[in-house]
């Protein structure tokens, strides 16, 4: 019996840990015959991320989440374990992650340790531990 049946990658796919974070979640699946799930969310509030609301154009919306959704891809490439799927969402982070996960039915979310400065009230990661009701792994 696996002790994860599905894995959840959050990770910035620009973040200089994102490859590290990728190999190690491939392992943790390929460990647990697991679905691998990876998401990125692109701080923002509520629905909105931070670029769009300095930018406010559509086009440029766009051109962003598909460099992102390539970003991903590529990331995803490197896994030495198949992904299942690759979510991008604009907004709160956490609030995402935690949607996503139950949507996902993930039993582990594992993410890189950041402190952001978007994120005021401590860092992305740390929260998610608190809140989600599933094992987090903090990597680098």
């Amino acid at each position: 019996m696996s002790l994860y049946q599905t894995v959840l990658l959050a990770v910035n796919p620009e973040d200089k840990y994102a490859h590290k974070l990728m190999v190690k979640a491939g392992v943790i699946a390929e460990q647990n015959h697991a679905e691998l799930h990876i998401a990125y969310v692109e701080p923002g509030v509520g629905n909105v991320s931070f670029i769009d609301v300095e930018i406010e154009l559509q086009e440029e919306h766009d051109a962003i989440a598909k460099q992102r959704m390539t970003q991903l891809s590529e990331l995803a490439a490197v896994s030495s374990y198949p992904v299942t799927g690759l979510h991008i969402a604009n907004g709160d982070i956490v609030k995402h992650l935690e949607e996503l996960a139950e949507k996902v039915e993930a039993n582990l979310v594992i993410t890189g340790y950041h402190k952001s400065a978007i994120h005021i009230f401590g860092d992305v990661s740390e929260t998610l531990a608190k809140n989600l009701k599933c094992d987090v792994l903090i990597s680098q």
